[in-house]
């Protein structure tokens, strides 16, 4: 695909849930959460800085095969049901720095200068460690 890619000068849409495939595949990345986008990055900015705290989460969960001993945090809580999300910001009920802002108000998303666009609130207040 990647070649082809290159020689016909083609763009993918390409949708998977295994981020190691996702990391070698992709130029931009979109990481959804119930169906919002809440992070899309270029692939090297995304995997080397995440800044939504699903996104880090998500990239939480690949093994360690470098074997460099950091902490794994586990995603806490339940999906909510797609059917009937949660109000505010999908991602709150789950959330280890969600506040009342975030229970009320969906983020929009902001641009940040590494061609990275955030949806959130603890972003845009800087309340997420690491996330500027």
């Amino acid at each position: 695909m990647k070649e082809l890619q290159r020689e016909l000068n083609l763009t993918y849409l390409f949708i998977s849930h295994n981020l190691a495939v996702v990391y070698h595949m992709s130029n931009h990345v979109g990481v959804m959460y119930l169906g919002r986008l809440v992070e899309v990055a270029p692939s090297r900015v995304l995997f080397a800085k995440p800044r939504h705290p699903y996104t880090k989460l998500l990239l939480d969960t690949i093994p360690d095969l470098e074997m460099k001993g950091g902490e794994r945090t586990p995603v806490a809580g339940e999906v909510p049901n797609p059917i009937n999300p949660p109000s505010g910001c999908a991602f709150h009920p789950r959330c280890p720095f969600a506040n009342d802002r975030c229970k009320v108000e969906a983020p929009l998303p902001i641009a940040l200068p590494d061609g990275a666009k955030i949806a959130c609130h603890g972003v845009e207040e800087g309340r997420i460690p690491d996330a500027a």
